[in-house]
């Protein structure tokens, strides 16, 4: 290796024992409560951690509301009408993933799911009503000076 290569010295383990290179961070915010456009980015988060990237989601605006128990798998109005029956009809058999499965898959793969406090008062959402993937409530402030310092931000 050249003097400007990093070798394997350089990666540590997370805390699900996948190899990381510290300072990597891939960040997203999710602002979209579309159903088709959160499964993506969920998807995309999932698949950057599982190669050992730290990952990190912030909920604000309208995906928020995919954090509340009882509504992180529905499809609704939110969802535009041209894709709302397949996702529906995927879902029931089993091609389409729930978005609540893909956030417990996520948590596994150790990432970091925050909820918005701004966005959850928009919703009338308290902290009691999150599901338990969410680690924290996070201002965009703070997820801002915090968790996409040295790192890519992906905005859905």
């Amino acid at each position: 290796m050249g003097a400007d290569s990093e070798g394997p010295e350089s990666l540590t383990h997370n805390q699900t024992g996948i190899m990381t290179k510290p300072g990597v961070k891939l960040a997203f915010i999710l602002n979209t409560a579309s159903y088709e456009r959160v499964a993506f980015a969920l998807g995309v988060a999932a698949a950057a951690a599982a190669v050992g990237k730290d990952v990190c989601l912030l909920f604000g605006n309208g995906a928020a509301a995919r954090l509340k128990k009882g509504l992180t798998d529905e499809v609704g109005e939110e969802t535009g009408g041209w894709i709302r029956g397949r996702i529906k009809s995927g879902i029931g058999k089993g091609s389409v993933s729930r978005i609540s499965e893909m956030l417990a898959d996520l948590k596994k793969l150790g990432a970091k799911v925050y909820a918005c406090p701004a966005a959850m008062d928009l919703h009338n959402i308290v902290f009691d009503e999150l599901v338990e993937e969410v680690d924290e409530v996070r201002s965009l402030v703070r997820f801002v000076s915090e968790d996409i310092e040295n790192g890519a931000v992906i905005y859905v």
